[in-house]
């Protein structure tokens, strides 16, 4: 992620009336620095991350990986990493249970 930054009341009373206020991932801006660029008149637009690729992640392995499986069936998952390492459990109702690449 590029550098972070924080948009101010203070910061955004400096811009030109009828501007624009673009933010980047990471950007902050104070609710009090949105109210004032209304009353400016100022645009406010989000420029958003690139998109992730489609294709697997390489850890999700070929057509029958864990990726694909989430894919296949419908549900609500939980995905947690430790150590570079992720391990997925889907919602039931019989509690979490683990999705297991074959």
């Amino acid at each position: 992620m590029a550098g972070r930054n924080l948009f101010d009341e203070a910061r955004v009373r400096a811009l030109p009336d009828g501007g624009e206020l673009v933010l980047g991932p990471g950007d902050v801006a104070t609710p009090a620095a949105l109210d004032r660029a209304f009353a400016k008149g100022i645009r406010v637009r989000w420029k958003a991350e690139r998109a992730a690729p489609a294709a697997s992640p390489p850890a999700a392995g070929g057509p029958g990986g864990l990726w694909n499986r989430m894919l296949a069936e419908d549900g609500t998952y939980v995905v947690s990493v430790r150590g570079g390492r992720a391990t997925v459990h889907r919602l039931t109702d019989a509690g979490p249970t683990p999705v297991r690449e074959p």
